[in-house]
């Protein structure tokens, strides 16, 4: 008689255990019921692209140059820069 055939115990116990592991998620998940839905729908409120009325680029032109051109937009994104800067010192930390 082969020595693996004289005590079939722990190896039996081994696979009951192996087992019970394997079907316990499947039970819990068959009880569980499912979430009812708190949240609206994510495309509900959607809004499709629209495309802007075309203007003419003499206009748009024009009416950069009033402002001070390409100077302006510039200083302009200088300041937000030294506003987010501002927010993130640490002063000396």
């Amino acid at each position: 008689m082969s020595k693996f055939s004289l005590c079939p115990l722990p190896g039996l116990a081994a696979l009951l255990a192996c087992a019970a592991v394997l079907w316990a998620p499947a039970a819990v998940a068959a009880e569980a019921a499912a979430p009812e839905m708190a949240a609206s729908a994510p495309f509900k409120h959607y809004q499709g692209w629209r495309d802007e009325a075309l203007q003419d680029w003499r206009e748009a032109n024009d009416r950069v140059g009033e402002i001070g051109g390409w100077r302006t937009y510039l200083r302009e994104s200088r300041q937000d820069e030294a506003v987010e800067q501002g927010h993130h010192d640490h002063h000396g930390h």
